[in-house]
Formats: structure tokens, sequence, C-alpha cells
């Protein structure tokens, strides 16, 4: 069994000891224990940071992100960089605020190896507004995202409200992902997808990560791992085999019927018994975001 996962906030949740913090929901100790091979690692900025504080948080945790890097992590830059005998870390900024309004420092992230960029988290920002505001893409963030296209640098839209997310598609013509959503036709809250929407990014080869935040599964009342199931089963039948996996959020969730990368044992067996199928396991634990993720940065 190997996995790879699109989201995980240990980054910046545990930034004076990313990898091997006992209190984490991930760390390098347990996710190589599962057989991890890919993680993507989100940079996530506080609402309460903007502007230049903004900036300096991100950078700051780079660079704590390059002092801690074990021999056993390889950040993952370019296809070729991949190696299966290392965790490989790819590196996405959760929520734009650190670019502020000036595309230079999307430039300087792309040097410094971020690879992949949620455009909002719930607020707005100077590229455009998240699911707790009405509007879509600014002018800028459609200026940010055509720029990130020829760079390839990795469009996320997991937080984008409708607009912004249409705006996407209007912009852009490259593949893009949600790097942590779920269904909304299973359940209904802001965060999760639209079958449009989730059709879009199976029409262009993108990637979706199901979201193991228990207020994104179901209510409360509800068997959350059997909702987790029911997301997934979901999403296939809209088509989605090939581009479907897990993006669980873990370090930036409080409420989870799992207790970490350790479980990801117990969602694979859970997976072999719904679906019957090896190779379509194989696929959602590690091959589609793998495939998807060296397919698109080379």
């Amino acid at each position: 069994m190997k996995i790879s996962d699109a989201h995980c906030d240990t980054l910046t949740a545990f930034r004076n000891n990313i990898f091997f913090s006992e209190n984490a929901h991930w760390n390098l100790l347990k996710f190589q224990s599962v057989g991890g091979s890919l993680q993507y690692f989100a940079l996530f900025t506080e609402p309460e940071l903007a502007g230049d504080t903004a900036l300096s948080f991100a950078v700051n945790c780079l660079g704590r992100l390059r002092k801690q890097l074990p021999d056993a992590v390889q950040l993952l830059t370019k296809s070729r960089d991949y190696d299966d005998s290392k965790v490989n870390i790819l590196l996405s900024i959760e929520g734009a605020a650190p670019i502020i309004n000036d595309i230079n420092n999307l430039y300087a992230f792309y040097s410094l190896g971020v690879r992949a960029m949620t455009l909002t988290w719930n607020h707005r920002n100077f590229l455009a507004d998240g699911i707790d505001e009405p509007f879509g893409l600014t002018s800028f963030g459609k200026e940010v995202i055509l720029e990130m296209e020829k760079l390839k640098m990795i469009v996320d839209v997991s937080h984008l409200n409708v607009a912004g997310f249409d705006d996407v598609v209007s912009t852009i013509s490259s593949p893009f992902i949600a790097s942590h959503s779920n269904a909304r036709s299973v359940f209904d809250h802001p965060r999760n997808l639209y079958d449009e929407q989730i059709q879009e990014i199976i029409r262009r080869n993108g990637f979706i990560g199901i979201n193991l935040y228990s207020n994104f599964l179901g209510n409360e009342q509800d068997n959350l791992k059997n909702k987790m199931i029911e997301h997934i089963e979901h999403i296939l039948k809209l088509g989605g085999e090939n581009v479907l996996g897990f993006g669980a959020d873990f370090d930036g969730i409080t409420h989870c019927p799992f207790t970490g990368v350790e479980s990801y044992p117990e969602i694979y067996n859970m997976l072999k018994i719904a679906l019957s199928d090896d190779d379509l396991v194989d696929k959602i634990m590690f091959r589609n975001l793998k495939d998807f993720t060296l397919n698109y940065i080379q």
C-alpha cells in the first residue's frame, strides 16, 4: 500500500517541529509507516494576517521547513525530483494572502519551491473571494492564475465560491484541482463541490481530494466513515475514477472520524470492501494524485 495526500496543515500548525511532532495528525514517521510517498504541504496564513505581515510569515515558514528538512524527505519541484525511496513533499500556499497584490511575489514563491496555490481561504484577498463572500476573481486574480498556468503551478479551487470557480474555468484552459473538497450532492455544505464542478475537474483531468473534516462529511448523527464512502462513490459515479484521491486536511481540522495518517490502512480496507476493485483503490489512495502531479509540474 502506498499513500498520497493533497492537503495537510502541518507545516504551519506545527512549524516549530514540522516533521516529528507527536501531537500532529501528520508526522514523518507515521506517514512512512503507512506507505506514505507524496504529501502536499499547505502554507496557511491565518485570516488576521495580511499584506507584508502575511508575506513575512509565509517566507519564515518556508525557511523553517528548509532548516528542519530531514534526509528522508524530498522537496518536489519538478517531475524528475520524485524519489520512491523518500517522502515527497509538494509545497502549496493556502489562501493567496502572501502574494498581496504584487505578481512578483508569485515568482518569488515559485523560486522558493512552491508549486501549487489555493487561491483563497474563506475570506477575501486581492485575488478572489472565498466561500464567505459574494464575488469571484478580481482582475489581478485572473492575471495570477494565467501566470500560474505559464509556470505550471497548480491552481487549487478549494475554498472558492461558485463565482470564483466559474472565473477559473473561463480564464485558464489547463487542469486544476480541488485539493480538499467533497461532494455537495452527498452533503450540502458550501465547502463541497456541486456535480457540475466535479464534472469540470474530471473533464480537464484534474484532481479532487476527499476532505476528512467531520463538518464536510455529514451531520453529527451520521456514521461519518460511511459518509466518506458515499462521497467517494458519488464522485466515481460522475466519472471520477482517474481524478479522485485524498486531501484529508489533517492538522487543519478539529473533528474527524479518523485519528490521523495512521488511519490510512483502515481507509484502504474500507475502500477494498466498498469498491471490490484493488486497482481502483490503489488509484484513489495513491496513483491519481501522483500521476496528476508528475504530469503537471514536469
